[in-house]
């Protein structure tokens, strides 16, 4: 025999469906673990280091009314420079070109008596040439841009030093990083009277090291200045996030 439809039990049942649904999606219900409390710090290593190689970029800049005069006279200039410093012993390979332009530069303050038949106003041609040499030799940067200058370079745009292998003084940057992260973690968890656990996640701050290096203590003149390598530094960063006890 059917029973009657009773729109109670119907809400109840319902109803008990619906908690039961809820027991079951919550973390409480399943066991689901708890998120443990941590701390997240940022360490920083840093070491310095003699450098073992150089880099200088020197070269000639001329003006003159004509370029192919001007083209000319840099080519004399440039053949002489660099053969002086294949004297010093530094091979070919290690001399490069950076750069080589021609550039006309108009003289717009000149009166119409120095103008151009169409008008324009009158200027000179810049010529440039530079080369880039690697050496091996710290204590040879000196002399390589004194023998230049003597040969005809008229421009020095910069001397670097660095290693040639700075693989292992990075990996002790970045354990110096690693052990300054655990002191400022720990003295964090000991103020707030907790104990620092175990390393949830490393991130490694590529952006502000490591292999980053800069030379210290050094200068050059063209007058044949002192150029002093100084010392090399390399710096690491982490960010480090630790389980709190």
């Amino acid at each position: 025999m059917r029973q009657p439809f009773n729109p109670g039990s119907y809400r109840r049942a319902v109803l008990l469906t619906v908690f039961g649904l809820l027991a079951i999606a919550s973390p409480f219900a399943s066991g689901a673990p708890e998120t443990p409390d941590t701390v997240t710090v940022v360490g920083r290593g840093e070491l310095f280091a003699e450098p073992d190689q150089a880099t200088i970029t020197v070269g000639v800049q001329l003006y003159n009314e004509s370029a192919q005069a001007a083209s000319a006279e840099l080519r004399d200039r440039m053949e002489a420079v660099i053969d002086a410093i294949r004297t010093l012993g530094i091979p070919e390979r290690r001399i490069q070109t950076t750069n080589y332009s021609i550039f006309f530069e108009r003289d717009y303050q000149a009166s119409p008596q120095t103008r151009t038949t169409d008008g324009r106003p009158a200027g000179v041609y810049r010529v440039e040439n530079m080369v880039r040499v690697s050496l091996d030799d710290t204590a040879l940067a000196a002399r390589t841009v004194e023998t230049a200058i003597e040969a005809g370079a008229n421009q020095l745009y910069g001397i670097g030093f660095s290693l040639s292998d700075p693989g292992l003084i990075e990996a002790q940057a970045r354990e110096l990083a690693m052990q300054d992260a655990r002191e400022r973690a720990e003295q964090l968890a000991s103020l707030s009277g907790r104990s620092v656990g175990r390393v949830i996640e490393v991130t490694e701050l590529v952006g502000s090291s490591p292999g980053y290096a800069e030379a210290r203590g050094m200068a050059a003149g063209m007058g044949g200045g002192p150029v002093e390598p100084g010392a090399t530094r390399y710096s690491a960063s982490v960010q480090v996030t630790y389980e709190l006890e």
